[in-house]
């Protein structure tokens, strides 16, 4: 165990102090301070529609079309200091902790996001993940925390085997997090220092550039809210916005965003040889406007085929107006749309123009085109896949194991190549 002490001086530290030493997953540079050159809202404002909005930034590193990078995030101002005020360290928020070994107990392992000297209030604004689904462990700590029998007995359950329904119905589905729980369960006390043990990392998102700039890379993203159900102090459901994308929706021109280029070494544009077909939806169609513009900018033509997939036409389709005009100019030699939420709309979803537009598609791959996807993991991408076997089995006349085989070995040599995010 850890001696946990709080000194009379306050943390003076400032973002992104401690987290600059934590690992960057996938990182392809170093970490640098990027600053917001403007932020625009691409869609019509609508409560049938996501908002979505393009962030331009000053970097210093140099991008490509097809360049990721990742976004250092903070937990909002409230929660923050919501959970400060349940795990009662108001008073001491800023103070400046120190974690040292306990010698008189049998040494364990802290987690390596955990910073020895920090403060409540920096800890949880920027290094751990405080929306993050709960470990049973967390729920067994939290159970020996509780003055209430009941609720501790509880919780105990609930992270048993012969809980683990209740625990999927009432936490997992349910996405709560350790504030919402603690509002379910009033008499849990924990501490602060014990939580340093069982919270994970406040990890970076992700971002698929866009468009290239004079002056740095843009980016889109939408903001989510309704992800995950808040209980409230009274004891009603509410939505949730996303940690980084609400982070983003404040910003302001001039502010600071911490960013490292990722690897990525398969996401690339081709420029000749088979061409490329293009599928994505909603946020997913945003790397595709850099592959046109690079694409206009060579002298060698390259077969494109872009096929898109948004809710409405009218309402969010994303750089809709300039895949047009890379179209009318010839960039863009195919065009393809679905809008699930129009009702003339003939195809709801991408799969449904791959269906229905099979034996262009399955010719452009046999000529040797490269096939990109970008999109949702869990939707578009195995969507988008199982499609395409399918329309290769019929085209082709093999079974649908060749098929997947036949993906399978596009996957090997780059000529299937996928962007996606859970």
């Amino acid at each position: 165990m850890f001696k946990f002490e709080f000194s009379e001086d306050d943390f003076k530290s400032s973002f992104p102090d401690g987290v600059d030493k934590f690992i960057l997953p996938f990182a392809a540079g170093p970490l640098e301070r990027s600053t917001v050159l403007r932020r625009t809202c691409l869609t019509e404002r609508s409560e049938k529609t996501k908002e979505t909005f393009e962030i331009e930034l000053k970097t210093v590193a140099c991008y490509g079309p097809g360049d990721s990078f990742g976004v250092l995030c903070h937990n909002s101002e409230r929660e923050v200091w919501d959970l400060l005020d349940r795990l009662k360290v108001t008073q001491t928020a800023h103070k400046q902790y120190t974690l040292t070994p306990d010698p008189n107990v049998k040494p364990r392992l802290l987690p390596k996001h955990v910073l020895l000297n920090c403060s409540p209030y920096y800890a949880l604004k920027y290094t751990l993940d405080v929306r993050s689904l709960p470990k049973k462990a967390l729920l067994l700590y939290l159970a020996e925390c509780c003055e209430n029998g009941k609720e501790g007995d509880c919780l105990r359950f609930l992270a048993s085997k012969e809980g683990s329904k209740d625990l999927n119905d009432l936490i997992y589905t349910r996405s709560l997090t350790l504030l919402e729980i603690l509002s379910l369960f009033p008499s849990c006390s924990p501490s602060f220092c014990c939580l340093l043990q069982h919270l994970p990392r406040l990890t970076p998102r992700y971002y698929s550039v866009s468009r290239v700039s004079q002056h740095g890379v843009k980016f889109v993203f939408n903001h989510v809210t309704n992800i995950r159900g808040h209980v409230t102090r009274a004891g009603e459901l509410t939505g949730v916005p996303g940690v980084c994308s609400s982070w983003l929706r404040g910003l302001a021109e001039g502010d600071g965003v911490f960013v490292y280029r990722r690897k990525n070494a398969v996401f690339k544009p081709t420029v000749g040889d088979g061409g490329m077909v293009m599928i994505g939806a909603g946020t997913g169609v945003a790397p595709f406007l850099g592959f046109l513009d690079h694409l206009a900018e060579s002298t060698v033509k390259t077969r494109a085929v872009l096929i898109t997939g948004n809710r409405y036409k009218e309402l969010d389709s994303i750089y809709g107006n300039e895949f047009t005009e890379h179209h009318l100019n010839g960039t863009l030699d195919t065009y393809l749309t679905a809008y699930s939420r129009d009702e003339n709309s003939t195809c709801k979803y991408v799969q449904d123009v791959i269906e229905l537009h099979d034996k262009d598609i399955v010719s452009y791959v046999d000529e040797g085109a490269r096939v990109f996807v970008c999109g949702d993991a869990k939707g578009l991408s195995v969507g988008v896949y199982e499609m395409f076997c399918r329309v290769l089995s019929r085209v082709k006349g093999v079974s649908e194991a060749e098929a997947r085989e036949m993906i399978a070995g596009m996957k090997k040599d780059g000529r299937y190549c996928e962007d996606i995010w859970s």
